[in-house]
């Protein structure tokens, strides 16, 4: 018995997919912006001569990164209340608990970043004066970003993935608005096939742009 496929549903609540792809663009890129603001910083210490900043840095990375997003978003939705008396609305929290899973992985991406940028340079900058900090400001970093560009741009379309987590807290994201209509429209297949194609539509260009900038970079170096 052939399946009768009805795509015209899509057409007719276009506002609702608009309306949920709107949230989940707010949430990629406030949670973007989060993440480098915390990923950054943390990359560098990460990298420091001193134990005392390395330690702390260490612990936030690994922690944030052997955990799972799901579980850190309905932590701090549902815990951290209970612990600090704070409770932040539903698409604040996925924001905060993605953007600091985001930086987890941002620092290492620039921890990498930094190994990656020859070592002798470093070692140069110091024998003619220069503190760590001048010459990770000067030498190092300008070469590591050209590096940290890639990887970055993966992490971008990670993230946008990673935003559907926001509908296991009735986040109004994409994914939530469609699982909202699957129960009033009783189509799962055209709701969920159309979902797929959008997300890949969206996703698959960043990383393609990372790979084609991965491959120019080792054709240049």
């Amino acid at each position: 018995m052939g399946y009768s496929w009805q795509f015209h549903v899509i057409s007719q609540y276009w506002p609702v997919f608009l309306r949920g792809a709107m949230v989940t663009l707010q949430i990629t890129l406030i949670a973007a912006v989060i993440g480098l603001v915390i990923g950054v910083p943390l990359g560098v210490a990460r990298e420091a001569q001193s134990k005392w900043v390395r330690l702390p840095a260490t612990i936030y990375v690994e922690l944030f990164r052997a955990t799972p997003a799901l579980i850190q978003i309905v932590w701090i939705y549902y815990c951290l209340p209970i612990f600090t008396g704070i409770q932040f609305e539903a698409k604040t929290t996925v924001i905060i608990a993605l953007g600091a899973h985001t930086g987890a992985y941002i620092a290492e991406i620039v921890r990498a970043g930094i190994n990656a940028v020859d070592t002798g340079q470093l070692m140069a900058a110091r024998a003619i004066g220069m503190s760590y900090r001048l010459a990770l400001r000067r030498i190092i970093l300008p070469q590591a970003a050209q590096k940290m560009i890639p990887p970055l741009i993966n992490e971008f379309a990670n993230l946008m993935k990673l935003s559907t987590l926001a509908s296991t807290i009735a986040v109004y994201e994409l994914l939530q608005e469609s699982n909202n209509l699957i129960a009033s429209t009783y189509r799962p297949l055209e709701i969920y096939t159309f979902l797929a194609v959008v997300f890949f539509a969206v996703t698959f260009p960043w990383i393609w742009l990372s790979r084609r900038l991965e491959m120019r970079l080792q054709k240049s170096s």
